[in-house]
């Protein structure tokens, strides 16, 4: 496709056999030199360059084949115009593409009319239909994110927010078991010391009542 979109721009605009309206040059009539090859001091013209690109995915590749559907130039019927002229052409071996394309057209100029301005005017409306699909995916885009993103984000900042709130639970409880451990440590220490402090007290009073009773027994006896 690059080779046509090339051959067309040069043909057309550098050697258009019809002249443009906004000059002032006077028209001369149509011939069939129009067609024929141009002479050597005028050099073939050279094909623009095609863009380089890595390899696409497959994923890149299926995107780029349905804007290239929407975009195609050899899907419109400029294209399919001029190669209704052209491709006839392919078989004369003497004719090299450029020539082959200007002769085609002229032919498709004089048959059906095709000018300069409707094969560059499908490029300016190729040019549109790939703007509208930019603008078309840049809404589906917004639409999605504020679904799939926008949405998702939110339950994320809500589900942060709880974690946060738990650990600060967490955390309460946390200094809560410390207090109420330190507490129990204390109780457990009280009564241990009750108990040791009783124990102590009713072995003494013990010993002190069988001394009395020891000597109450000697004067009774004695």
């Amino acid at each position: 496709m690059s080779k046509l979109i090339d051959s067309i721009k040069h043909a057309i605009i550098e050697d258009d056999p019809e002249p443009k309206s906004a000059t002032t040059t006077t028209a001369h009539p149509e011939t069939q030199a129009h067609a024929a090859p141009v002479v050597s001091h005028d050099p073939a013209p050279i094909a623009a360059p095609e863009a380089s690109y890595h390899a696409l995915s497959d994923e890149s590749e299926h995107v780029y084949k349905k804007i290239l559907a929407k975009t195609d130039f050899q899907a419109t019927p400029v294209a399919l115009t001029i190669h209704k002229y052209l491709d006839p052409l392919a078989e004369i071996s003497s004719m090299d593409e450029r020539t082959r394309f200007k002769t085609a057209v002229v032919q498709a100029r004089a048959q059906e009319g095709l000018t300069e301005e409707k094969i560059l005017a499908t490029f300016e409306g190729l040019k549109v239909a790939l703007q509208n699909e930019q603008e078309s995916f840049a809404q589906t885009a917004e639409t999605t994110k504020q679904r799939e993103i926008k949405n998702r984000e939110k339950k994320v900042q809500d589900i942060t927010d709880a974690v946060t709130a738990k650990q600060k639970e967490i955390s309460d409880l946390q200094q809560q078991l410390t207090q109420m451990s330190t507490e129990l440590v204390e109780a457990q220490g009280k009564i241990q010391r009750a108990q040791s402090q009783f124990t102590i007290a009713a072995q003494r009073r013990a010993v002190e009542i069988d001394q009395e009773k020891a000597k109450y027994t000697s004067l009774l006896r004695g």
